[in-house]
């Protein structure tokens, strides 16, 4: 990646001599930014521009530079690439539009584009990209001026999106840019190799992403999972509304929509999702500057104003960020200091002792960073304020007071995000925090965030990370069977030669059983006669369900007999399935026959029903699914999800997240659900998605859960149509 992202020369194809057109622009930006290496023109016109030689082609180019920047219209770049390519340039930057995103005649020309990258192994970014900019180099091939250069970079499929970044970070910002990189189409090269190069480069300390669309998700996730460990990953996506991929067969799939799958992902990366651009460059800041919290401490809250310290206080509960509790000796500090008015428990109120000599600003959170129960601080309210609110001397104490905080955070490695009201006043104590790198923020809201992710990160830091495997397959630790069947399970094979995609309920229970999923015994019937002879023999009242596969949800054909107790009743529930199927299948324009009626024993209430499923998702890979079960799934919606593979206590987490996880912790005297037995479960509808290539979703709904154990009351399977690969 060091000649795309770092060249030490660059061809500029498509020069300009007119300062509209990018071919001058980006010749300009590279004078002013002070990028050290050699430069090349290229245009036939040939002359100069700006005092440097133009070169009539690439071939006319007295050495082969690291990359080229080609300027020219869409219909030239595969020429131009492959002109490249036979002088030995190894990258090469495509602004223009007109590509795939234009239609079958655009993704025509980038098939050829990239036949001719491949033909020479060029690097290719873009195209439909803004350009490149590493400002620690002087690399300036988006022709932004005036960036401040910094330790954020940033990678971007918006234009404006860099532009608005930039122009943030020099208006509202002592941080600056370290690399932009416009991923455009990623014909090429896509987001998980730029991450990879970030992950390594000295200069960057927390990368930015705005994504739109991922050409490979699962190798993002597998880069950030690594990334996050050493610097902070922030990611704003675009397009989060849009509609998941429907599976009308598969209550998993409609409750799991495609971005869903890709934020589950990305909260086990570890990466930072932000949904608001007014936190995206603060957040970016903050973790950028200040250290994460360590070990088990909290936040402690310093303000001039009750009522926004208590807001504060509100924020980060909700946020799951404890305040910290403070010592006695603190407490008797701060009493002393503050007088008798002021609140000494956190939130810190001044009460007013700042008024008359804001150095007690200062002060206090001397004492407040000295407490080991303190892992950072976030000071609220008007700081930075009283000499242009009250008299104009005392702005000498707030610089003291700013000075002594900030030398006193650094010392103690600890972070400290101020909040004022006076942000945008730039004021001299807020900008003697802004110069050493303490994150100055005007809302409220977006200080708590900041402060909270602090706490967050240190979190972060004490446990292992997410492993995800690029592999096809991926072991489920405790399943202790090989991996990637070579041949097909045998119920997977059945409906295969039958030209099925999905299992028979029979089929997946035998499939899902073999993978360590329990169910009760169960018969599958094809006559009246023999549903009669199965209820006789269980001596026990029982359930009766259609077997179809043109019938997924059975309830919705009128397939289901529950309570039945004779073999009377079971001939005459037969029967009444029977022809409720076969009206249901005339009404959908479905051809008649059923498989048969599968008969069990009704089991007895459980604690609670849950849904497990897993989906092959497109983009991220297989995701498991865990959420309330039973008929009602789709309107309660309490589901959550994670990318596999998972262990054991991330399904207990997943548990956790449930707005019904009461029920299974035994409220309000109710017994306690057997979550262990819920685990193995869900390790084996996992194991079930990862070890079969032509399994594409598995769904168990519901999950009767017990003090002790569990069954699958229904199961279902689907295969990956014709032609799929993993």
């Amino acid at each position: 990646m060091d000649p795309v992202l770092a060249p030490r020369s660059v061809a500029v194809v498509g020069a300009s001599s007119d300062p509209r057109k990018r071919g001058f622009q980006v010749l300009r930006a590279l004078q002013e930014s002070g990028f050290g290496g050699a430069v090349y023109p290229v245009n036939p016109k040939r002359g100069t521009i700006l005092g440097l030689t133009v070169h009539e082609s690439v071939d006319s180019l007295p050495e082969a530079p690291d990359l080229a920047l080609i300027c020219t219209p869409a219909d030239t770049v595969p020429q131009a690439v492959d002109a490249c390519g036979r002088k030995g340039i190894r990258g090469a930057v495509v602004l223009a539009v007109g590509f795939r995103e234009s239609g079958e005649e655009g993704a025509d020309l980038e098939r050829r584009l990239l036949a001719a990258a491949r033909a020479h192994g060029i690097r290719v970014v873009g195209p439909n990209t803004s350009g490149i900019l590493n400002l620690p180099l002087g690399l300036n091939l988006i022709g932004a001026r005036g960036v401040r250069t910094g330790t954020i970079s940033l990678l971007v499929q918006s234009g404006n999106m860099a532009l608005a970044l930039m122009n943030e970070v020099t208006a509202r910002s002592r941080e600056g840019i370290a690399l932009c990189v416009g991923v455009g189409n990623e014909l090429d090269l896509g987001f998980h190799e730029y991450l990879d190069f970030l992950a390594r480069h000295e200069g960057t300390r927390a990368v930015v992403c705005y994504v739109e669309g991922l050409r490979d998700a699962r190798a993002f996730l597998h880069v950030a999972a690594r990334t996050t460990r050493t610097k902070p990953v922030l990611v704003i996506k675009g397009a989060r509304s849009a509609t998941g991929q429907a599976a009308a067969r598969s209550h998993t799939g409609a409750v799991s929509g495609e971005y869903d799958r890709l934020r589950a992902g990305l909260r086990q990366a570890d990466v930072v999702e932000v949904t608001r651009t007014d936190e995206l460059l603060h957040l970016a800041e903050t973790l950028a500057t200040q250290p994460p919290v360590r070990g088990r401490a909290g936040i402690a809250v310093l303000s001039d104003g009750g009522g926004q310290g208590t807001l504060a206080a509100d924020a980060l509960s909700e946020m799951g960020v404890p305040m910290a509790r403070l010592c006695d000796d603190t407490r008797e500090a701060l009493r002393i200091l503050l007088g008798r008015a002021a609140a000494v428990t956190n939130p810190v109120d001044l009460a007013g002792a700042a008024d008359a000599n804001p150095e007690v600003f200062g002060k206090a959170l001397e004492l407040l960073a000295a407490d080991p129960a303190v892992g950072g601080v976030m000071l609220v309210g008007l700081f930075g304020g009283y000499g242009i609110r009250f008299a104009d001397e005392l702005t000498a104490a707030e610089e003291h007071a700013a000075a002594l905080m900030a030398d006193t955070m650094r010392t103690v490695a600890k972070p400290l995000v101020v909040h004022s009201m006076y942000a945008s006043h730039r004021s001299a104590p807020l900008r003697l925090l802004g110069d050493a790198g303490v994150p100055v923020i005007e809302s409220l809201d977006v200080a708590c965030r900041c402060i909270g992710e602090t706490w967050i990160r240190g979190e972060v830091l004490s446990r292992p990370g997410w492993k995800p495997a690029l592999e096809r397959h991926l072991a489920t630790p405790g399943a202790g069977r090989r991996l990637g069947t070579l041949t097909p399970h045998e119920a997977v094979a059945r409906a295969r030669s039958a030209g099925r995609d999905m299992l028979t309920e029979p089929e997946a229970r035998a499939l899902l059983r073999d993978v360590g999923m329990p169910f009760p015994p169960s018969a599958l019937c094809v006559s009246a006669q023999e549903a009669a002879a199965a209820v006789a023999g269980m001596r026990t009242a029982v359930a009766m369900k259609v077997v179809s596969p043109k019938i997924p949800h059975k309830t919705d054909a009128g397939g289901v007999a529950l309570g039945i107790c004779s073999p009377e009743e079971a001939a005459e529930a037969f029967a009444s399935i029977e022809a409720r199927a076969a009206a249901f299948l005339e009404s959908s324009g479905l051809p008649p026959g059923i498989d048969g009626v599968l008969v069990s024993p009704m089991l007895a209430t459980p604690l609670a029903e849950l849904l497990l499923g897993a989906h092959r998702d497109p983009q991220v890979g297989p995701v498991l699914t865990l959420g309330a079960g039973g008929i009602w799934v789709e309107v309660l919606r309490d589901v959550t999800h994670r990318v596999l593979p998972v262990d054991d206590d991330e399904v207990l987490s997943m548990l956790g997240e449930l707005r019904t996880y009461g029920l299974l912790a035994g409220a309000r005297g109710r017994e306690a659900a057997d979550l262990a037995a819920v685990v193995a479960a869900a390790r084996a509808v996992g194991t079930c998605i990862l070890e079969h290539d032509e399994v594409s979703e598995v769904e168990v709904n519901p999950l009767f859960v017990y003090a002790l154990g569990v069954e699958a009351v229904d199961a279902r399977i689907g295969l990956a149509t014709e032609g799929w690969s993993a």
